[in-house]
């Protein structure tokens, strides 16, 4: 079931890309909010690989953390995050609304996938790894805040708080998660969220330049944004399986 719906997911991605660069509008929107449902039911399916009852026919793993469900919770926030965001371009009129609520969903999907890592996998308790994940979300934050300009290239305007706090709490879970991957050496599941948390800060990298940028919402960006944005997601989403 993972891999038919990895395959569904990925024509419903290539659908949508070539409507958003050909065509853009409800049509993209629509097509990008497909696309990005199948993430969430492969997060579902994953989940439904790892309960023995529904994994008797199957080969895979026959242990189930219910703590896997926030990371279902946080691929449907990032769904809708991406609905608003892609709605920005078709109701230009409340475009500040539609980012903002992109913002917001996006905030609580980081949230929800640390909620999920900090209960599924052995970080040993390890204040030192808090206090890691704390020191690069205060650097990303503080880059945010007065290297946007010198440092990043961009001018966020108005969304430069939001900025700041989603790239701080971006940066802890990702640093966190690789926290996980390190400590819990044996864990593939914490190998591929941390692998997918570095990807999705690159795509989120790209997609930063595309907003506030100059010259830097070209194709090539809305597709490497994308991609590796869609990669991520599919990570996260596998890595239930093996948690």
């Amino acid at each position: 079931m993972l891999i038919q719906l990895t395959v569904l997911g990925v024509i419903a991605t290539i659908v949508f890309l070539i409507l958003r660069i050909k065509k853009g509008g409800l049509p993209a929107a629509v097509a990008k909010t497909c696309a990005s449902i199948f993430f969430v039911f492969t997060g579902l399916a994953a989940i439904f690989d790892t309960i023995p009852a529904f994994n008797e026919l199957t080969i895979g793993f026959a242990t189930f953390n219910p703590w896997s469900f926030f990371i279902v919770g946080g691929l449907v926030t990032a769904a809708f995050g991406d609905l608003w965001l892609d709605l920005k371009y078709t109701y230009l009129e409340s475009s500040n609304e539609f980012t903002a609520l992109g913002f917001s969903f996006f905030l609580a999907t980081q949230v929800l996938y640390f909620v999920a890592a900090f209960n599924c996998f052995k970080w040993n308790s390890n204040p030192a790894y808090i206090y890691v994940a704390i020191a690069v979300a205060a650097i990303f934050a503080l880059i945010a805040v007065f290297g946007e300009r010198r440092i990043l290239k961009v001018k966020f305007g108005k969304y430069k708080a939001i900025s700041a706090v989603y790239s701080a709490v971006l940066g802890f879970v990702m640093t966190f998660t690789i926290c996980c991957a390190i400590a819990d050496g044996n864990s593939t599941g914490a190998k591929m969220m941390a692998i997918g948390e570095v990807i999705m800060w690159i795509s989120d990298m790209i997609l930063m330049k595309t907003y506030f940028g100059e010259g830097r919402n070209r194709k090539k960006d809305v597709l490497w944004n994308h991609i590796l944005y869609y990669a991520a997601q599919y990570l996260i989403a596998y890595s239930i399986s093996c948690i």
